[in-house]
């Protein structure tokens, strides 16, 4: 099985995960740093990481899912990515999360676990007003 770690600003990992448990069931391979990150520096940020990631990474890696591209808490993991076998992606949201933990345990590893997570990510993203109007065209 393939590890998840979730990182964002404030509260919003823990209410991801607190929602996708309760349509997935408790996560036993799914991780959050469980602090507001938002005064973290880079730094400070990237050693909790790394001290996570000794304890759950595996041969299979692990992925993690950050809230945007060029925040402290996806800045901090991409610069482990040298040290671990790590995924990394952005913008995460509930369709991602539950998407990575039913995947998680049929991929072979991290890099296919986050070309699915990427794929199902993106088509959760639709003008929901228009996807209505052309199907009752």
């Amino acid at each position: 099985m393939i590890n998840i770690l979730i990182l964002s600003h404030c509260e919003l990992t823990k209410e991801l995960i607190k929602t996708a448990e309760v349509i997935a069931g408790k996560q036993e391979n799914l991780f959050y740093i469980d602090q507001d990150i938002k005064n973290e520096n880079l730094a400070s940020l990237q050693e909790k990481i790394s001290e996570i990631l000794k304890k759950i990474n595996n041969e299979k890696g692990t992925l993690i899912l950050t809230d945007m591209l060029g925040g402290t808490p996806c800045n901090a993991s991409v610069l482990l990515t040298k040290d671990f076998n790590i995924e990394v992606l952005t913008g995460v949201n509930l369709p991602m999360i539950l998407s990575a933990v039913f995947a998680s345990r049929t991929v072979q590893n991290a890099k296919e676990l986050a070309d699915k997570v990427l794929t199902d990510g993106k088509k959760s993203m639709v003008n929901a007003k228009q996807l209505l109007l052309e199907r009752m065209k």
